[in-house]
């Protein structure tokens, strides 16, 4: 039996890198620029589908948040990172895929006045994100931190919604 949980266990690493590959490599930000007529050497830049875009990245990023980050630290798996090496190694991974889902999903807010609103929320937790993605590695992440980042996550989530844009959350299944 500890065969097969070692398998699946690897399974699940070798998907959650997978999908982190995918995505560093295959969702950069799609901007276009075109210059304006008349030769005035002037540019402005846009970006397609903004709204659709930014749901798409947010989506992904708060998933990843809450399936490896928020629920193993609620559970407190994720308090000494020798203590659960695979759910810290799955952890610091979903820090960094939640961390460039959020840039991405950054881009998109700005390139769109209706999501405008939430340009400083956003980057207010890229920048916490970005810190758990260390502190895991290094000493572990706390239930308080987590609460504290899915507050911030919620707050986002119901900006988005009461401006039209729901974010439902995605995430890759499990082996």
């Amino acid at each position: 039996m500890g065969n097969v949980a070692l398998m699946k266990s690897r399974l699940t690493l070798i998907a959650i890198l997978s999908v982190l590959a995918v995505s560093l490599v295959g969702c950069g930000s799609s901007n276009s620029s075109s210059s304006t007529a008349g030769g005035s050497g002037s540019s402005t830049s846009t970006t397609h589908f903004a709204k659709t875009k930014f749901i798409l990245h947010a989506g992904l990023a708060f998933g990843a948040f809450h399936r490896w980050i928020y629920k193993p630290a609620k559970a407190g798996e994720l308090s000494h990172p020798f203590r659960h090496p695979l759910v810290a190694t799955k952890a610091a991974l979903a820090a960094a895929f939640t961390y460039h889902e959020l840039k991405l999903a950054l881009a998109d807010a700005q390139a769109d006045p209706t999501l405008s609103k939430i340009v400083a929320p956003i980057t207010a937790l890229e920048n916490k994100i970005h810190g758990v993605e260390g502190g895991v590695k290094s000493g572990g992440t706390s239930a308080s931190q987590a609460t504290g980042l899915d507050g911030a996550v919620s707050s986002i989530k119901g900006q988005a919604a009461s401006d039209g844009q729901p974010i439902t959350e995605q995430t890759p299944a499990s082996p």
